[in-house]
């Protein structure tokens, strides 16, 4: 990799393109590529299990409980929500916004630690030192633009990966420079301080998200390519960045169980909701990497959920072949960095490149069983030492050829330049995809027709816009491919819920429940329909076994609170949504419900203390305005109940409900021109009641 002739000692000649090496541009350039490449998602709706993710977490929807969550993994991807919940609530915007900063930071990162690099003892003198800019450049710029980042940026839930990517670039890179500037002469303060850094991102990497479980391995295998020292020394330099790999155990397992139910939680923490063995997943995944790699050079078809097959023997033709080419890929790594170990070059740079890729892919992609084979953001972290590799070799092919072909080096660069504008137009066009949930899982069904989640999530799509004999025909197909798909079962239940098909929705979710009668959504599903249908003992025993399955549903709690209100029980019907209260403090539906009861009850003034936190929870929930005036009208307190109808009427202008309390209420205040008003308005909106106050006082 190292070639004698270019050891002159007069100085490198720089190659052209000047701007090529100016860090400020470089940082521009960077940013906007990644703004016209994702220009089009900052509208891109919740997609898939970004719901799960964000809007049905409790402690993402409230702060306050943060405190009791820190102990579980991906903690900080999840406060990242929080934040973004507190700030934005469910416009997609603002999360769209910070998943691309993240991912610019990314980029700048990756710039950084090829630069970084180029200023390690073992870079210093290689004779691509006068291309580390450009190298640096072009490295990130790929790792921007490339197409196959977009379910790692659009795909608003995998901010775990972007993020916990961040954390372990920023710890690499913090590193490299705590022990760049770790010199005799320089200031201890300034060494430590970024060993700080690089320990403390480390951590937060951990708690993002299980892929940076490898990230000490990267440092120890960049210590021992790049710094030279006694080994004793950085050992123990080492050793506390090494301790951060308990974190991830940690949070996954619980160490104050016995010990044998700590190693049955050991083998459940390392296989993820799937039936696939061990060795049945590390030999399709030979296979998977190739089709990364693949993906990384010519991202064609690309595709949410591939429908993607098992190989349950490694003599399958497609394993060996997968097995023998990733051989074949790392041993091209060790060889150079065999060929590199006495003269400063790049083969060690490429090397660290190629080990980056295997080492940080192994989380996902080797023996511990997940239960899609493969998805694509999971090359985010990957990608950034295959971008580095490539891009440094092409470079090094370049510099040798350049003796007999000046412009080989430009020629590189015109290629790679091409090769990101190719790769953001693509990435465009990727995200077009993304637009709606329908465009999303037709393009998913077209190139996996024969998988059944995608008919159930377009069946999905459909059912959140209402068009709920579409939705019924998607998650039909669906069971036909896939006839023990309780998921499917339980959603066109629910569509037939919908359609008030009560009859169908039941034998749906009967089905459902027997495939999974863990599940407590499914029971709180068949709740409501029983409760639709007035049987409203065997909805309490649904939302009971709900509960029991989940005792934090807050949902059930609450849905079990109305089947009280309906019995006339308002005693237990309060006691329930005070439990679904207790889980989820800032839900104004909640208060509004306990309201109505405790109105029923008889007492008005913890009602109206309900209705009123449910409408400083939420300013624009009429029926709370109109909750809290029909107690006022009951006390007499007409003025205040006007006022709060007149207010539940600007939120909801066609509720004739709305028109027939305010109506009353000015009768009984002795105000008939605006009673008759209301009434009049009511009745000819269909409503039975305002037509006959209308009557009464005419």
């Amino acid at each position: 990799m190292h070639d004698d002739r270019h050891k002159s000692t007069a100085p490198a000649r720089q190659p052209g393109l000047p701007y090529l090496r100016n860090p400020f541009l470089h940082a521009v350039l960077i940013i906007l590529v990644s703004l016209v490449a994702y220009s089009n998602t900052f509208q891109v709706p919740f997609q898939f299990d970004d719901p799960r993710s964000i809007t049905d977490v409790p402690f993402v929807r409230d702060l306050r409980l943060f405190p009791n969550v820190f102990t579980l993994h991906r903690s900080v991807g999840f406060f990242s929500f929080a934040l973004n919940y507190r700030l934005h609530g469910t416009d997609v915007l603002g999360y769209h916004i910070v998943n691309l900063a993240i991912h610019m930071l990314n980029a700048l990162l990756v710039y950084g630690l090829v630069v970084l690099s180029f200023r390690t003892p073992k870079l210093q003198e290689s004779f691509l030192l006068k291309h580390a800019k450009p190298i640096a450049i072009l490295s990130a710029l790929l790792f921007a633009s490339h197409p196959v980042q977009t379910q790692a940026v659009t795909y608003i839930a995998q901010r775990f990966a972007s993020l916990s990517t961040f954390f372990f670039l920023a710890s690499v890179a913090a590193y490299i420079e705590s022990r760049i500037v770790a010199r005799p002469k320089s200031s201890p303060y300034r060494s430590f301080a970024w060993y700080g850094v690089s320990v403390l991102s480390a951590a937060l990497a951990m708690k993002t998200k299980e892929i940076a479980f490898t990230l000490p391995i990267i440092i120890v295998l960049y210590e021992f390519l790049f710094f030279t020292g006694p080994v004793k020394r950085r050992v123990l330099v080492l050793l506390p960045l090494m301790l951060t790999m308990v974190i991830i155990p940690v949070s996954l397992l619980r160490i104050d169980r016995p010990l044998g139910t700590l190693m049955n939680d050991v083998s459940e923490a390392t296989k993820v909701h799937t039936t696939a063995g061990r060795a049945e997943y590390l030999f399709t995944q030979f296979r998977v990497i190739v089709t990364y790699l693949r993906l990384l050079i010519f991202p064609e078809n690309q595709n949410l959920d591939y429908d993607y097959p098992l190989f349950d023997t490694f003599l399958a033709p497609e394993v060996i072949l997968s097995f023998l080419l990733l051989l074949l890929i790392l041993g091209t790594g060790v060889y150079l960095l065999y060929r590199d170990r006495h003269a400063p070059g790049v083969g060690r740079l490429a090397a660290f490149g190629i080990f980056w890729f295997f080492i940080t892919i192994s989380v996902e992609s080797s023996v511990i069983p997940i239960a899609d084979v493969i998805f694509e953001h999971r090359l985010y972290l990957p990608s950034v030492g295959f971008f580095i590799a490539l891009t440094i070799s092409l470079f090094w092919a370049a510099e040798r050829l350049e003796t007999r072909w000046e412009y080989a080096i430009r020629a590189v660069v015109v290629f790679l330049a091409a090769a990101v504008a190719i790769f953001t137009g693509l990435t465009v066009a990727r995200n077009s995809v993304w637009q709606s949930e329908v465009s999303l899982w037709e393009d998913v069904i077209e190139k996996s027709p024969m998988k059944a989640r995608g008919y159930n999530g377009l069946g999905l799509a459909y059912f959140n816009k209402n068009q709920y004999d579409k939705a019924i025909e998607e998650f039909a197909h669906a069971i036909a491919l896939h006839p023990s798909y309780g998921v499917a079962f339980n959603n066109i239940g629910n569509a037939f819920y919908r359609r008030g098909l009560y009859g169908q929705a039941l034998e749906a979710q009967t089905r459902a429940v027997s495939l999974e009668p863990k599940n407590p959504v499914f029971h709180y599903n068949r709740g409501l329909t029983y409760a639709a249908t007035g049987a409203y003992e065997l909805a309490i025993e649904e939302y009971d076994k709900a509960i029991v399955l989940d005792p934090a549903y807050a949902e059930a709690y609450n849905n079990l609170g109305q089947v009280y209100y309906m019995k006339g029980l308002y005693n237990l019907a309060i006691e329930a949504y005070t439990k679904a209260l207790t889980i989820s403090p800032r839900n104004a539906l909640f208060f509004n419900n306990r309201g109505l009861s405790e109105a029923a009850d008889g007492n008005p003034s913890k009602a109206i203390e309900d209705y009123t936190r449910a409408i400083s929870l939420d300013p624009g929930f009429a029926d709370a305005f109109n909750g809290r005036g029909s107690v006022y009208g009951h006390q007499g307190r007409y003025g205040e109940a006007i006022a709060d109808f007149t207010r539940a009427l600007s939120l909801d202008p066609g509720n004739a409900s709305y028109f027939v309390n305010r109506g009353l209420a000015h009768a009984r205040a002795g105000q008939r021109a605006e009673a008759l008003s209301d009434f009049e308005r009511a009745c000819s909106r269909g409503s039975e009641m305002g037509c006959r106050g209308l009557r009464k006082l005419k």
